[in-house]
């Protein structure tokens, strides 16, 4: 399982970041572009302090600035990537307990949770992709098979 989480992490990553790289490159990004490539990566923050019991420094839904948007990415990457290398394989069936937003209490597992990051990135990736199309003549193609290919 371990290897399977890193993996995903890895191509969340890659993804990400043809993304940002997307956004970045437009003068004048989407409102609604930056806000959702925001919350995609806020709300891999929120997950990780919700699993390893880390200080909380952003909102789900905060407007990060577009320079700030690569190093978040980044940030992010390693906090997870060193997270799932330090669990143990047992570990991946651990149950969390958690806070959402709203205050309600939930309980899942941490491989659940893990795997709930990666569908809930490439959901909000392909509404970025959307509204991107508008901007640029060609827009980044993020699919899982065209990264494996790659790596």
């Amino acid at each position: 399982m371990k290897t399977h989480f890193l993996r995903l992490l890895d191509y969340e990553r890659w993804a990400n970041a043809q993304l940002v790289a997307s956004i970045e490159s437009l003068e004048t990004p989407p409102e609604r572009a930056l806000s959702l490539m925001s919350h995609v990566l806020n709300a891999q923050m929120v997950w990780f302090t919700r699993v390893a019991n880390d200080h909380l420094v952003v909102g789900v839904w905060d407007v990060l600035p577009v320079a700030w948007l690569s190093e978040t990415l980044e940030h992010s990457y390693q906090k997870w990537s060193s997270f799932v290398k330090d669990t143990d394989e047992a570990d991946f069936d651990k149950i969390i307990t958690y806070q959402t937003t709203t205050g309600a209490t939930f309980q899942s597992s941490l491989g659940d949770i893990l795997t709930h990051l990666s569908h809930h990135a490439a959901y909000h990736r392909g509404q970025i992709i959307t509204i991107l199309k508008s901007e640029l003549s060609q827009v980044p193609s993020t699919d899982f098979i065209l990264w494996a290919r790659q790596s």
